[in-house]
């Protein structure tokens, strides 16, 4: 009976081939900034220019991030909302209407290690941040909420880091707590 010898080198090569390709995939975290769409026109579905304003201070606050997705609601505001950092991106925004929970699922399957912005209405920000799997210090936000960026990692593990920060000119009802503040600070924020 002859001996057969086979060289297991390849086999070896390709197995470690194969798994440092892979270990991005296992690794990967994907980052949400979810924000209140900016301040309105009184009695009109336009930004007023408080709202301009706070649409470029957003573009300032994210435009080093690697923003590859943009969500808006079908408001008219949130489209302007999100103008300066998507013109800045060259990126076409989505709308996206279905409920939170749904929104939610779609985003924790279908951008997994993605940067992703959401401006939503203020009153599903804090829902669609729980369903994401964040803890907010807020139970809600209040109409007149513009200035607060919440920063969401997602890990492949299920945890999720949520840190809350405020950007722009100063226009909240909600004050983010001291120690979620000095929390933020030593977590240092999603993406960077």
């Amino acid at each position: 009976m002859k001996k057969v010898i086979y060289n297991t080198k390849p086999l070896f090569l390709l197995m470690f081939v194969f798994l440092a390709s892979n270990f991005n995939a296992f690794a990967q975290k994907t980052n949400v900034w979810v924000v209140c769409n900016a301040e309105k026109e009184r009695g009109a579905d336009a930004l007023s220019d408080t709202g301009r304003d706070r649409a470029i201070a957003l573009f300032k606050a994210l435009r080093h991030d690697d923003i590859q997705v943009i969500y808006i609601t079908p408001k008219h505001l949130s489209a302007q909302t999100a103008e300066p950092l998507a013109t800045h991106k060259k990126i076409l925004p989505r709308v996206y209407t279905d409920s939170v929970r749904k929104f939610a699922q779609i985003i924790r399957l279908n951008f997994i290690g993605k940067n992703v912005l959401i401006i939503a209405n203020y009153d599903t920000v804090v829902p669609l941040v729980a369903e994401l799997g964040g803890e907010s210090p807020f139970d809600a936000l209040d109409k007149n909420d513009h200035d607060q960026l919440f920063c969401l990692t997602l890990k492949t593990s299920g945890d999720v880091d949520c840190i809350v920060r405020y950007y722009g000119k100063k226009h909240h009802v909600n004050d983010i707590p001291q120690q979620d503040i000095l929390d933020n600070y030593s977590q240092g924020v999603p993406g960077r």
